[in-house]
């Protein structure tokens, strides 16, 4: 009987220990997942206001919050400024979850 009960406590403990690692791992993967997804925003960002300032070089207005995929409550945006000696400076903002990335581009029009 008391075989029984020791092979149970140590079973327990080794379950509940294998249990609170893979818990520990699942959010280690969630926090690195919504790291990704906000760098990967903020870069559509940026894509979204070169692709604005491709068709008007003079185009300040920025880019409102825009959810994407839609539905999925992850966001970019994006500023766009003048910057020194005729560049322009794109900064792109992208949340995913708890997570909020930036992401800074500057960009010279012509040569």
């Amino acid at each position: 009987m008391m075989t029984a009960l020791f092979v149970m406590a140590v079973t327990t403990a080794v379950v509940i220990g294998i249990l609170d690692t893979e818990q520990l791992e699942y959010a280690s993967l969630k926090n690195t997942i919504e790291y990704d997804r906000a760098r990967y925003l903020a870069e559509a960002g940026v894509a979204h206001a070169m692709a604005m300032l491709e068709q008007d070089i003079t185009w300040r207005q920025g880019v409102l919050a825009t959810e994407y995929p839609a539905g999925s409550g992850e966001t970019y945006s994006a500023e766009v400024a003048d910057g020194p000696d005729a560049t322009v400076i794109v900064t792109a903002t992208g949340v995913a979850g708890r997570v909020t990335r930036r992401l800074q581009a500057t960009i010279k029009h012509g040569g």
